[in-house]
């Protein structure tokens, strides 16, 4: 049977093939998935609360698909609050998605087969799988090198296909936080290309210390800058990935660009859930700041500063800092292959983890990610539990 050639370009998930490579190995401790901790009791109970009670006003009918307005008026509210600066009518270009992957998808899927979307690497390597489920390709770029925005790799990269960027900070895997002067001379950059960008979003609100390390959306970059920039985010580190909800702020020039734009979205669902819709809007009005992070963020720093310490004491180098989130890319501690060096501490020390070559350390040009690895700390794990586990790994 012939199927769509965009198959061709989809590759097994860089992340879940080492899951399983890791548990077949051995591996009992697994640090491979980027997993939050669990939010404050009450939190879940105002969001449970407030999802019970909208399945109980008995509506049958269908959501409206482009997101339930309340929610769309405060998560603009909440986003405020972190660093990227939207209008009231922004929820004019605002869609609810199911998680930020069918975000991502839509997005991608709007340009023509064929169209090339530069992608900054390191990466969550999925991201390519996601590009080439539309019959587009990603390609690999550093953008950023020692914190500045290199104009050399970008135009390298940039060909007549190029119709896009993808940038995500705080970065998974780094943790990295680009500062907003060097953003914003990468996002004048791309306008000055005619490039959309897509900023993907979901780990700014666990920032260690945002006067340290302070965020700024290419969104709040001014008129000209916003216009081109489509923003992604998703509540899955905000209460908990099994929700599945996430939002878009597609850019004016891609709304303006063709009429058909929401009905496109439309295709490819009939909604979000309501009820989680209900419950996750309940939570941002209780205090759309998110307070209730701020112990769990506390939490990340001290695991992700004890990590630091005993990686490095067992040879591990960080040349990537970490300014938040629940994961860390450091290079292997003998500096060996990381592929060879993941399968071989999952059979003798039993810990899963991922190699670089699933952040585009297998792209030519980017062989320096192979000798690293991601280690992703949350999933609820103990600092008592983690220090134990990693004085037998470092043993």
């Amino acid at each position: 049977m012939d199927l769509t050639k965009n198959l061709d370009g989809i590759k097994p998930d860089p992340i879940r093939y080492w899951v399983k490579e890791c548990k077949d190995a051995g591996a009992t401790n697994m640090f491979t998935i980027g997993v939050p901790d669990k939010i404050p009791k009450d939190i879940l109970e105002t969001f449970a609360k407030a999802a019970y009670d909208k399945e109980l006003e008995g509506i049958t009918g269908y959501p409206p698909f482009v997101g339930e307005a309340g929610l769309k008026e405060a998560i603009i509210d909440m986003e405020g609050r972190f660093g990227a600066t939207l209008s009231p009518t922004d929820t004019d270009n605002m869609y609810v998605t199911i998680g930020a992957s069918q975000a991502l998808q839509f997005f991608f899927s709007l340009f023509q087969q064929g169209s090339e979307i530069l992608v900054n690497t390191p990466c969550w390597g999925t991201i390519f799988n996601m590009v080439a489920h539309s019959g587009n390709k990603g390609v690999p770029v550093g953008l950023f090198e020692s914190g500045k925005f290199v104009k050399e790799n970008a135009d390298a990269a940039t060909t007549e296909k190029t119709k896009a960027v993808y940038i995500n900070y705080p970065a998974n895997p780094t943790a990295e936080v680009m500062g907003p002067k060097e953003l914003k001379r990468m996002c004048e950059w791309a306008v000055s290309k005619d490039l959309q960008i897509v900023t993907d979003e979901p780990y700014k609100y666990v920032i260690f210390d945002n006067d340290k390390t302070p965020y700024e959306s290419p969104v709040s970059f001014g008129q000209e800058i916003n216009e081109n920039v489509s923003l992604i985010s998703s509540f899955s580190k905000i209460i908990k990935p099994d929700i599945r909800l996430g939002f878009i702020r597609v850019s004016k020039i891609i709304m303006d660009s063709h009429k058909m734009v929401g009905f496109f979205f439309r295709n490819l669902s009939a909604g979000a859930t309501r009820s989680v819709q209900a419950g996750v809007e309940a939570v941002i009005r209780q205090d759309p700041s998110l307070p209730f992070l701020k112990d769990v963020v506390a939490g990340y720093e001290k695991k992700s500063e004890l990590v630091q310490k005993m990686l490095t004491e067992w040879g591990c180098e960080l040349p990537y800092k970490p300014a938040g989130t629940y994961m860390i890319f450091p290079t292997t501690h003998d500096g060996s292959d990381s592929e060879d060096w993941v399968k071989k501490i999952a059979a003798e020390r039993k810990c899963g983890f991922v190699p670089g070559t699933s952040f585009g350390g297998a792209f030519d040009g980017f062989g320096h990610l192979r000798s690293h690895f991601r280690m992703g700390f949350g999933a609820g794990m103990e600092y008592e539990n983690l220090e134990k586990v990693l004085s037998d790994l470092t043993r």
